[in-house]
């Protein structure tokens, strides 16, 4: 069952139609705890696969709470690197099959979500070591970490939010207003996903058989067949993936749980840093709290001096382990360089520009009005770059890359 299907809607109808008639907080979270548990009994093929996802998820509660009472750096870090070293065994990353014997990465076990709750174990591990989390639960913490809404997909949460709402779970509609606000944007979602993302996925495929044959002639009319395949995957992704998260945030809103918004249109970004503020922003910023910044705080540490030039490596690493969480394959580590080298040139140029023109100068280049449309533009066809790399068939987007470019370079 998935959040666009038939059946998901018409129990989020009724669900959420029973919701506000429910007065006792236990019995309303009972009711959202038993949709979650059975939105996550559907994906769950075995038993094997259901002992592996509880020893996963009760892993980071039990580590959260003993670092609430030893806060001690070296608990997280190991925790840390078991954590994401059985995460890379689940997933079966391919660059494993060169370190590790062929049976360790023969096993069938399937998790669903597994990505966004590695994300949120490390947050609740990292901020119960600085405190931040006063009150862990163990309820609280199960349906945080299998909330329906944000299971598959995201938008990735903070526990502390999510808890807020959770203590006192009821409807966050005021009016009819409010209500049909939620419902339109379910509805909207479904359009993107089932109708225009499909549509979009649909005309790729078909434009890319063209470019897989040898065969195919050098016309301008193939040229601009390219430029359509290169801008339907980005355009499929972005209607797909908002409308997920469009049905996600407008559901959960009517059990009273504010999911954060995931995108802001990306595609006007006028520089990757901005892109990743802007497309998918919970993971930007997951990975500029939790990696950037605790990377580059290191640096600084230790050298002080050249914090300022090594702050393009931390911006490299950060987008390079975001790229590489997207899949196992090795489409994704080309996905996660090519988002590596964006944001550090992005850091840059603006360095440069600070320094050559001052900030009074670097505020004119930013108000121009030709230079933001240049920079957009070419944010954007680095974007459409990237993502021709994110279809897990790697030889076939290479191959139509490089036919292209033979014939018309």
């Amino acid at each position: 069952m998935n959040l666009c299907s038939l059946e998901f809607l018409l129990l989020l109808l009724v669900a959420s139609a029973v919701f506000p008639w429910i007065a006792n907080i236990r019995l309303r979270q009972s009711l959202l705890a038993m949709c979650n548990a059975g939105l996550l009994y559907s994906f769950v093929p075995g038993l094997s696969d259901g002992l592996c996802l509880g020893l996963f998820v009760a892993s980071g509660y039990v580590i959260a709470s003993l670092l609430q009472v030893h806060p001690h750096r070296w608990i997280l870090g190991l925790y840390v690197t078991l954590l994401i070293s059985a995460f890379l065994v689940l997933k079966k990353y391919e660059f494993l099959a060169v370190l590790l014997p062929a049976p360790v990465l023969s096993h069938t076990i399937g998790i669903v979500g597994l990505s966004y709750m590695l994300f949120r174990q490390i947050h609740v591990a990292v901020d119960a070591l600085q405190g931040q989390i006063k009150d862990l639960s163990l309820w609280t913490y199960l349906n945080y970490q299998l909330n329906l809404f944000g299971l598959l997909a995201g938008p990735i949460q903070r526990y502390q939010d999510f808890a807020e709402d959770w203590n006192r779970l009821q409807p966050l509609a005021a009016d009819s207003y409010d209500l049909l606000r939620a419902y339109l944007r379910i509805f909207l979602g479904v359009i993107k996903m089932v109708v225009v993302s499909n549509f979009c996925l649909e005309s790729y495929e078909s434009l890319s058989a063209v470019f897989v044959d040898d065969a195919y002639r050098s016309t301008g009319k193939n040229v601009v067949k390219f430029f359509m395949l290169l801008y339907l995957y980005p355009t499929y992704l972005y209607f797909n993936f908002s409308g997920y998260c469009d049905i996600a945030i407008g559901g959960a809103f009517l059990f009273g749980l504010r999911m954060p918004e995931n995108f802001h249109a990306p595609f006007i970004s006028r520089n990757m840093i901005e892109f990743w503020s802007r497309w998918h922003m919970t993971l930007g910023m997951w990975i500029r709290d939790y990696v950037f910044t605790p990377l580059y705080k290191t640096i600084a540490g230790h050298w002080p001096d050249r914090a300022s030039s090594l702050a393009f490596l931390c911006y490299f690493v950060a987008l390079f382990l975001a790229g590489v969480w997207h899949g196992a394959t090795w489409n994704f580590v080309i996905f996660g360089l090519l988002n590596g080298v964006g944001v550090s040139a992005a850091k840059l140029w603006e360095t440069l520009l600070l320094r050559r023109r001052g900030r009074r100068g670097v505020n004119a280049y930013l108000e121009s009005r030709a230079i933001r449309a240049l920079a957009v533009a070419g944010t954007f066809h680095f974007v459409c770059l990237t993502l021709f790399f994110f279809p897990s068939d790697l030889r076939r987007s290479v191959n139509i890359l490089t036919n292209f470019v033979t014939r018309f370079g």
